[in-house]
Order: structure tokens, then sequence, then C-alpha cells
């Protein structure tokens, strides 16, 4: 598949648990991301998808099947948890990873630190260390630590997930600005249906542990996508439908949040 940047291909994971047993998270499970898609991975709190981002960066071994990442790819990876350097100021937090892979890309960047800092509203905190700031704005940082370094591929575990809703929505914007602007090829792990709506190019609807591959859904509704359009509220049914969560959910008159747990 040429223009595949990320393939999962029958891949299954087991955990270790205590007496000699295991737990099974993922099952012969098949993903592929096209090159510059924004592909969201949906589905319900705990099921594996955490698991699946760590198969793709090369951080977990899967137990059978076969994951590929071209290696010509630069991978930024947001974690759930903001995982910055407590000894570094928010701003070094940033100059430092931008500087190890400056080393390794040979290119320059195309926007300065300021310029992300900015842009996650963490401009006047840039000389506080990350123990003078709250959780969520950690959290803002670290997403502009990785999209700093503006990599061809970026994995993002449940990055909003810790924000306000308002600053959510504002983040999602710069991210979409971001992925436009760069064509990177984002994997998003979310269990919100609404954000996967909202973001992605393409939906891959996993079940419950162990995670498989429900369906995939093609979203082609022009952005910018109001949640008023029917056709998200329809989207958002099919969605739950396959999940097996509630009725029809009614049309939206505000920003929600539309979890799975």
């Amino acid at each position: 598949m040429p223009d595949a940047a990320a393939v999962l291909e029958g891949v299954s994971k087991s955990y270790k648990i205590g007496s000699g047993g295991s737990i099974r998270v993922l099952e012969d499970l098949s993903l592929t991301a096209e090159r510059g898609s924004f592909v969201a991975v949906l589905g319900p709190s705990g099921c594996g998808k955490s698991t699946i981002l760590g198969i793709l960066a090369g951080l977990l071994p899967q137990d059978v099947g076969v994951a590929r990442i071209p290696a010509r790819h630069e991978i930024a990876y947001v974690f759930q948890t903001a995982r910055l350097l407590p000894w570094r100021t928010i701003e070094q937090n940033l100059e430092i990873t931008r500087a190890a892979r400056l080393k390794q890309r040979g290119r320059a960047y195309q926007r300065s630190t300021s310029d992300y800092l900015k842009a996650a509203g963490l401009a006047q905190y840039r000389s506080f260390y990350p123990a003078a700031i709250s959780g969520g704005m950690q959290q803002r940082a670290s997403i502009a630590r990785a999209l700093s370094v503006e990599p061809t591929m970026l994995l993002m575990d449940e990055p909003f997930s810790a924000l306000d809703e308002l600053t959510a929505r504002t983040q999602r914007e710069f991210l979409l600005r971001t992925w436009h602007d760069y064509q990177s090829t984002i994997i998003f792990v979310t269990h919100n249906v609404l954000e996967a709506i909202t973001l992605a190019t393409s939906i891959v609807v996993v079940s419950a542990r162990p995670a498989r591959v429900l369906e995939r859904i093609d979203v082609d509704i022009a952005r910018p996508r109001s949640l008023t359009d029917p056709r998200v509220g329809a989207l958002q049914d099919r969605i739950l439908a396959l999940l097996g969560v509630g009725g029809a959910a009614p049309a939206p008159q505000r920003e929600p949040s539309m979890s799975i747990s």
C-alpha cells in the first residue's frame, strides 16, 4: 500500500497479570493510516486504544501480527499525562526537544518556540516550571511540545481529556490548522464521539476489550463541521449503535462532550 504511513495487520496483544495469568487487550486488529490523513481510533475506556499507539510507536511489542511505519517518519507522541521535565521551564521543555530533533532532521523549523507557546495560551508562562502551573496547562504544554517539532506523524492519546471544554476547543482548532499546514499523519485516540467526528478524516471504531475493529468510517463532511449539522448527528447515532450505547442522541445545541466509557 504505497500511500500508507502506518499499518497494523492482524495484531494481537496480551498483558501478564498476577498468578501467571494474562489479559487480552487486542484481538486480530488491523488498521491503516494513509499519508496525510487524520485517523481517530474511537472506543470505550480501557479497551486497548493506548496499546495500539504504543505498538505503532515501537514502545510495545505485539504478540502476533505486523506493525509497519516507514523509517523516514519523524514521530511525536502526546501521552495522556504531560510528562514534562520538572527541572526545566515550560519554554525549555519545548526548546530541548526541538534542539534534539533538529540534529536528526537537518532542516529548519517553520515556526518558533514562541509561536507554539502563544498558540497554546502559555506565552506568559514560558518561564514557569511545570509544578507552578495547573495540570491542564501542563497538558497544553505537552501538546505544544509535540507540535513544535513539526513531525510527519503525530500519535495522540486522548490529549484534550484533561482540558476544560473551551480550552479543548481552541486546541482542537489549532491542531487542525497545524495538520493542514504541515500535512502530518495523525493517529488520535479518543472515547469522545463528537471529538472524533469534528477532527478526523476517518474513524476506526473498536470494540470493548479485547479491541477489534468494528468499522472504519470515512467522515465526508466539509470543514468547519457544525455540531448542529444533521449529518454529524446521524454519524454520532451510527457510532453509538455500533458500540451498543443507548438510543439516538438529541441534536446538540452547543459544544457537548459525548463520551463512551
